[in-house]
């Protein structure tokens, strides 16, 4: 029984660190320049589906960790890292959300979910409606007015969190597990969009702590901006991640999606 747990343990490890590496490859490319900081938003999040499904939690934070720091010290990478050791933080929850929800876990990844909007709003130097200060907005987007009432910042993200607890994530484990391409690739979709909202509000609390009241005058650019990336992220994980995951349906059913 030691001997078989052993092994178990051993080809977990080594499935961390094949994925751990494959993390690294997506988080070296940028996607887009951060705002208010120097630096770049990567690709990494158009993998996380994949290390979502084939990692519990623990070690897809574990994988996502060694991969976010390995890529920051590759030269030439986008990974570098620009909150002070944080980074991996945004990464760690987006995996872990999906992992939860793979494995039927829909009520921790709601409460994690809910836990860090939570965070971003307390923040101080967070902004909840935008739209009173878009006269300020730099060239190009001086033409831009919302109108009254402000919107709200995370408008976005309480899309993904209607999306979380709708019947879209139930039986996620039976579409990745047996479901059609179709089928298969909206699992991808749904887990992708949630999981990428999740890190974008997280790189927003770390981005407001470290630049204080600084902040403040960048989120109406953001909330401009952060829409398209996520979109884009969302969209090329379907394109990444649903031709992985059915060349690997033997490798998913044999794993059982283990909790632990």
């Amino acid at each position: 029984m030691q001997i078989r747990k052993d092994r178990f343990d051993t080809k977990r490890i080594t499935l961390t660190a094949s994925l751990a590496a494959l993390y690294i490859i997506p988080r070296t490319i940028p996607l887009d320049r951060l705002i208010g900081i120097s630096g770049a938003i990567t690709f990494s999040g158009i993998i996380t589906p994949v290390l979502g499904v084939f990692l519990a939690p623990s070690y897809g934070i574990l994988a996502v960790f060694l991969g976010t720091m390995i890529a920051a010290f590759i030269p030439g990478s986008a990974g570098t890292l620009k909150f002070g050791g944080l980074d991996f933080l945004g990464g760690a929850l987006n995996v872990a959300l999906i992992s939860f929800l793979v494995r039927g876990r829909r009520t921790e990844a709601t409460l994690m979910y809910m836990a860090t909007i939570g965070l971003f709003v307390i923040n101080p130097n967070t902004e909840i409606f935008v739209g009173t200060y878009l006269q300020n907005l730099p060239i190009p987007f001086q033409w831009l007015r919302l109108p009254s009432p402000p919107v709200p910042y995370l408008w976005l993200h309480f899309i993904a969190l209607a999306v979380l607890v709708s019947p879209l994530t139930r039986n996620l484990r039976n579409s990745f597990t047996f479901g059609a391409r179709r089928d298969l690739a909206k699992a991808v979709f749904v887990v992708a969009l949630i999981g990428t909202m999740i890190e974008h509000v997280t790189g927003g609390i770390l981005f407001a702590s470290i630049l204080g009241k600084g902040a403040l005058s960048f989120w109406p650019l953001i909330f401009i901006v952060y829409p398209f990336e996520r979109a884009i992220i969302a969209l090329g994980a379907v394109l990444v991640c649903t031709p992985i995951l059915l060349a690997s349906r033997d490798l998913i059913a044999r794993s059982r999606l283990q909790d632990v």
